[in-house]
């Protein structure tokens, strides 16, 4: 088919809250600068698409009808004569966000069997579409996309021979980090903080320690005989958490050359954040930063790192559902909750 062809597709469109179902949706007219790619395999975000399902977005940000996901991997199908030099037709790859559809809402987008990549449904920032490495998969693809999330909110901290952070939240976001801090410093000690008996067995197959929130600060004090952890990387998108971290952090900072904690705040949070008694963080002297989404670079960093072996996606427990069964999915997954990792949508079934 020529580019120019592709008018509608098959969505995974989520009608309102608690609604989501796979029917046809109208596609934005390719302009000659498009290359259009076919869905393969997607996944639900336990973070974003799931307050999308649940109506937790805040109005500004997306309405109703709207097709979900970034998390999506396939194959370039057509392109137009001013597309990309660098992605030819049969090229597998990451495809990721598509921003506007014609006839609904985008909540970030790429839920849809094809999708427009142009100049008009996608930004150069970090929405291109990267290629997968032969001997990386196309579920490994999809799983690639959250693992840049943290990646870029790495690159803020310094990391330093033999410290320890403290990784609060084993979802996707959280088990990237601790592979990520680990994989730019072999020596960092990582301790990961989360209070599901299923995440904690997940991550104690990449974190140096593991506990649940009521045992963190004993169990970060006794594994870093006193001092507390030097970095802290918040993944669980938990509002309520934010405002408790100062509990893992080592006291100092009061000299120029006396290095302050740092505290990077990585999650999605739905709710207000709620700071503890200022006095409590007042005596630490930590810096806090905070990043979203991902940057340019991060793609081909992961997916790099995922062909090398260094980060290591053979200890997710990913579900794979038919993409017949998108509505079925999002059901179990609300029902669910943080007892299901991952769920990833097959296109052909």
């Amino acid at each position: 088919m020529n580019y120019k062809d592709y008018k509608t597709s098959r969505a995974v469109v989520i009608e309102r809250p608690h609604c989501a179902n796979l029917r046809d949706i109208a596609l934005t007219e390719p302009k000659n600068d498009a290359y259009i790619c076919r869905t393969l395999f997607s996944a639900i975000s336990s973070g974003t698409d799931m307050k999308t399902y649940k109506g937790q977005q805040h109005g500004e940000q997306c309405y109703y009808p709207l097709v979900p996901g970034y998390e999506t991997a396939g194959i370039v199908v057509a392109k137009g004569p001013d597309a990309r030099a660098d992605l030819q037709v049969g090229d597998r790859v990451m495809i990721n966000e598509c921003r506007k559809y014609a006839d609904v809402c985008s909540a970030w987008g790429g839920g849809s069997e094809f999708t427009v990549k142009d100049s008009n449904t996608t930004n150069n920032t970090f929405d291109y579409s990267v290629k997968l490495p032969d001997n990386v998969t196309y579920e490994q693809g999809v799983l690639a996309y959250l693992a840049c999330v943290p990646l870029k909110g790495i690159r803020r901290l310094t990391l330093r021979a033999n410290e320890t952070a403290v990784v609060t939240g084993a979802g996707m976001v959280g088990i990237s980090a601790i592979q990520e801090l680990k994989i730019l410093e072999p020596t960092m000690k990582v301790v990961c903080v989360e209070p599901n008996a299923f995440r904690r067995s997940i991550a104690q197959k990449y974190a140096d320690a593991v506990c649940s929130p009521d045992e963190a600060e004993n169990v970060i004090r006794e594994f870093t005989n006193g001092k507390m952890a030097d970095l802290v990387m918040e993944c669980s998108g938990n509002s309520r958490v934010v405002g408790t971290l100062h509990r893992y952090v080592k006291d100092g900072g009061w000299e120029s050359e006396d290095t302050p904690a740092h505290i990077h705040l990585q999650g999605d949070y739905p709710d207000k954040i709620v700071f503890d008694y200022y006095h409590r963080w007042f005596v630490k002297n930590v810096t806090i930063t905070m990043t979203c989404a991902l940057a340019a670079g991060c793609k081909e960093q992961i997916l790099q790192w995922i062909s090398e072996g260094k980060f290591d996606t053979a200890g997710l427990p990913v579900e794979i559902w038919g993409v017949s069964k998108c509505r079925e999915a999002f059901e179990y997954k609300a029902a669910a909750g943080e007892d299901c990792f991952k769920i990833l949508f097959d296109w052909s079934k």
